[in-house]
């Protein structure tokens, strides 16, 4: 079973049975109880549990902005990420900027795959934690809100990187303004990570599509791959086909 398809079954079976044991779990699962701790951390971190002492309980409301954004498109996001995962290879450094979609690729990399990555997400980090990656946080300012780090520390981290690729989202595409987010310090980071990227891939769900935000992060000629659930608009797709970036649609 696939990390990814045991938490989810976990959240199951938390939901259900109105909480569990981290021995009750271990035993159906079929996994060591380090494991399950592991893994109730990680849920935890991403409300979709609360962890309790020796086991966990269904979540109760405690949602923010990131949380949020999390649960919004799920599907759309897991078909972007199966997408995702092929432009990864062995031995490769890759850029993760921190986002919902983003961390959602993470759940999907094999864990038996050796590369090296970079992010400002610390949940990516900890979501890698079991697999052969070789994981370095940016440092710098915590979002708790946004789930990220930022500023000077990590804007200087992935300045002194060159990346084979960059994993990064979007909260807009749109054929005028190009590729955009909400928060200047985001976009700052996203920039960087594309500049210093020999192959640069945008994910956007179809919610992003035909809409713009206030920070303009990057123009179509920076990036070579977006990655999408739906079918573009054809202003969209003209506009990516001059600037020669790729479409890649994934499958649900």
């Amino acid at each position: 079973m696939l990390p990814e398809e045991r938490r989810r079954r976990i959240v199951e079976l938390v939901t259900v049975r109105d909480g569990c044991r981290v021995e009750d779990l271990s035993g159906q699962l079929d996994v060591s109880e380090t494991t399950v701790r592991r893994d109730l951390d990680y849920l935890d971190d991403q409300n979709l549990i609360e962890r309790t002492h020796g086991g966990a309980m269904p979540v109760v409301d405690r949602v923010n902005e990131y949380d949020k954004r999390k649960i919004q498109n799920q599907d759309a996001k897991r078909a972007i990420a199966q997408r995702a995962v092929d432009e990864i290879h062995e031995e490769q450094v890759v850029a993760f900027g921190a986002g919902s979609t983003t961390l959602e690729v993470t759940t999907a990399v094999p864990e038996d795959l050796p590369f090296s990555v970079l992010t400002n997400h610390p949940t990516i980090a900890y979501q890698l934690g079991d697999s052969k990656a070789e994981v370095r946080l940016t440092g710098g300012r915590f979002q708790k809100d946004h789930q990220r780090l930022t500023g000077p520390l990590a804007e200087q981290a992935i300045e002194q990187m060159n990346f084979d690729l960059a994993f990064v989202g979007t909260e807009g595409i749109d054929a005028e303004a190009g590729f955009t987010t909400a928060y200047h310090d985001a976009a700052r980071l996203k920039e960087l990570m594309i500049a210093n990227s020999q192959r640069a891939v945008v994910l956007a769900d179809h919610s992003k599509l035909d809409s713009q935000n206030i920070v303009q992060f990057c123009d179509f000629s920076d990036i070579d791959l977006v990655i999408t659930d739906e079918t573009v608009s054809d202003e969209i797709r003209e506009t990516l086909a001059a600037h020669d970036v790729t479409i890649a649609i994934g499958e649900r």
